[in-house]
């Protein structure tokens, strides 16, 4: 609880260790994944890199067994959790310190680790279920705080389907990462992958759409930005393309029981989005090629919620024009957007806001959240 609100963490990270593949994959396949370097930052899949992390521009790392910056200020700064290799212990010491009671938990290697267009669809299951198994493991320490959000093998749809029923039936994960860049020649709108969507629909897991810096994929204006620009670009320029798909391109309106999350891409895009969106839907030329019934901010607001960090600026211009319903508050603990803000503000930047109303803030701290991942808390 933080400045009198129950809290929940919609976009938190976990570190998973260096030999998860080792001690998860079956035998035949062990061989097939490799991390290596500092860090894992030469990560492989048949011999072919699934991020550019390692070429990262004046990256130095010191040998750790988990991934992730190594910089003395993020030691520093997770000192507990590097201490002990941010185990869930540590991970949910930290989360008293920020204030936060649940957390819904996404991967960092697994930002990456299937998704390539080429790796085979038999072999990225089994990295998925790998992934997927310990992740179960890991929120065992605490399943009434801790929350996984899984991964599957999108190469093959029904592949996907068939990780997706395990690992919400068996290990009960409540979401699914979903990177929102082209992929195997798919964009989300893409049909082939409406058996995924009635499947979560069915299940009540949300699409969790969520990009990723240092991936091989095709990002949104990759031919056009610096290196220092990358991940300012990408992520609520692929969000936005995400957006629509699913509200403008009638993914949503097929799929009416289907929730989507876009995460970690700030929320100052929304109110600018929904309304050009709107306004072509409307206009008297554009609309003519319109492909759904509603107007594809009525999708967003019926199926769809974004969240915000806790000092962002235009919070309270979201509330203003989009709604407060809509609005979940996430740290990205414990990458390197956490570090000024860890641990007083990376929640207290929006709990203590008085430009927000204490009801707005009761919602995007705890109610959106809760309906969002269905943790029926």
């Amino acid at each position: 609880m933080k400045d009198g609100f129950k809290v929940i963490d919609a976009d938190r990270h976990i570190l998973e260790p260096s030999d998860l593949y080792q001690k998860y994959l079956p035998e035949k396949f062990k061989n097939r994944v490799r991390l290596e370097g500092p860090n894992q930052t030469v990560r492989l899949v048949d011999g072919k890199p699934v991020s550019d992390s390692a070429q990262r521009p004046g990256r130095v790392m010191e040998d750790f067994g988990y991934i992730f910056s190594s910089s003395k200020r993020w030691r520093e700064c997770f000192a507990d959790a590097y201490a002990n290799k941010f185990d869930p212990a540590s991970n949910v010491r930290d989360m008293d310190r920020e204030g936060i009671d649940v957390s819904v938990l996404f991967p960092t290697i697994g930002l990456y680790i299937m998704w390539r267009d080429d790796i085979d669809p038999e072999l990225s299951a089994a990295i998925c279920r790998a992934y997927n198994t310990w992740l179960a493991e890991y929120c065992d320490y605490d399943r009434k705080r801790l929350h996984g959000v899984m991964l599957i093998p999108l190469q093959d749809p029904a592949r996907a389907v068939e990780e997706l029923k395990y690992a919400r039936e068996k290990l009960g994960l409540v979401g699914i990462f979903w990177r929102p860049n082209k992929f195997c020649g798919r964009t989300l709108a893409s049909p082939e992958y409406d058996p995924v969507y009635e499947t979560a629909a069915d299940l009540g897991v949300t699409v969790c759409v969520h990009e990723g810096a240092r991936t091989v994929l095709p990002q949104a204006g990759d031919d056009r930005y610096s290196e220092f620009g990358r991940h300012i670009a990408c992520h609520p320029l692929e969000q936005m393309l995400a957006c629509l798909n699913f509200c403008a391109d009638g993914v949503l309106e097929r799929f009416p029981k289907l929730k989507v999350a876009h995460l970690e891409s700030g929320c100052g895009w929304v109110p600018f989005w929904l309304e050009r969106m709107d306004e072509h839907w409307e206009h008297e030329s554009h609309g003519s090629a319109k492909l759904t019934k509603e107007k594809p901010s009525y999708y967003f607001k019926r199926q769809c919620w974004v969240s915000c960090e806790a000092g962002e600026e235009l919070a309270p211009t979201f509330v203003e024009h989009v709604g407060d319903d809509y609005l979940m508050i996430a740290t990205d603990y414990p990458h390197s957007d956490a570090i000024d803000k860890f641990p007083d503000k990376t929640v207290g930047a929006i709990s203590s806001n008085e430009k927000i109303s204490a009801e707005s803030r009761r919602k995007i701290l705890w109610d959106n959240p809760t309906k969002t991942f269905g943790l029926g808390a």
